[in-house]
């Protein structure tokens, strides 16, 4: 064989000889917690109706390891690493009991989990994270990511610095940001709301509770929020340099005739929940359902 030829074969097949298979289980509590940490790659799990921990996948290069420890009421799964972790691309798909409280950390993983009933809080610096399933409580962070949780939560916190945030369904308790990425939050029923973008759009879609807080804040984009017709709300709207279009209720006026600051502020129904609205430079747009 030519040495060029050997030379291109042992280019290929390193990556190939580097991946190292791993197959491992562990008894768990039905609702205990499940701990993962895999600095680079990604993260799978998915929730089954086994008291047991099963873990899956290949270890990148520079893995020394995969530790998993613990049972009981706490299961430990650990990707081990040396030199620089981050550089090791780990693929991890792992079950755990659905009735699970799973807490992931990663700096460049992609996260997906899914059928997992009890909380999931997960955080990355760069790469994308979703939740889909009946988990009870989520809380996410991401610098550079996108986020994505479908089901019905009962209290969210996902937060983003430079990616789109969407929640699909859920209520009562829920906070969402980001700082470069559109907000996009629909078959929302609201009890206490807080959503902030800096340089995205933020659109929700939903209801809300007889004595429900919905907060909504922007700097340069636009707000929409799409309520029922016949929504009970006192309502508060604010913008620097931006338009407002109100279809629940009257016209915008202007706040001063020295500035170009806007201000709304009126009630439907009997009252009861809040809604507060303010942007710099966006448009404010109330909509009918």
């Amino acid at each position: 064989m030519r040495t060029s030829q050997w030379l291109a074969w042992t280019l290929l097949a390193t990556p190939l000889l580097a991946q190292e298979r791993v197959e491992e289980r562990r008894a768990a509590a039905k609702d205990g917690r499940v701990e993962i940490e895999n600095p680079a790659g990604s993260v799978t799990v998915i929730g089954w109706d086994k008291a047991e921990v099963a873990v899956t996948g290949t270890l990148g290069r520079g893995a020394e390891g995969l530790s998993l420890s613990g049972g009981g009421r706490t299961t430990r799964i650990e990707v081990e690493t040396s030199h620089n972790p981050f550089g090791t691309l780990s693929d991890l798909e792992i079950h755990v009991p659905n009735g699970s409280r799973v807490e992931i950390e990663s700096f460049a993983a992609g996260i997906k989990v899914s059928e997992v009933k009890g909380g999931v809080h997960a955080n990355t610096v760069k790469g994308d994270i979703s939740v889909t399933g009946a988990a009870k409580e989520v809380e996410l962070e991401t610098v550079s990511g996108s986020l994505e949780i479908s089901g019905s939560p009962s209290r969210v916190r996902a937060q983003s610095v430079n990616g789109r945030v969407a929640i699909h369904g859920g209520g009562g308790d829920i906070e969402a940001s980001t700082v470069n990425g559109e907000l996009l939050l629909d078959g929302l029923s609201c009890e206490a709301c807080r959503f902030e973008t800096v340089n995205g759009d933020l659109r929700f879609e939903g209801s809300l509770g007889p004595r429900a807080n919905l907060e909504a804040q922007s700097v340069s984009g636009t707000v929409e929020l799409r309520l029922p017709g016949d929504v009970s709300a006192e309502f508060s709207v604010t913008t620097w340099s931006g338009e407002v279009e109100n279809e629940l209720g009257p016209a915008a006026r202007k706040a001063s005739r020295y500035t170009p600051s806007k201000e709304l502020r009126f009630s439907t129904g009997a009252g009861g929940a809040r809604v507060e609205v303010e942007t710099m430079s966006g448009t404010v747009r109330l909509k009918k359902r």
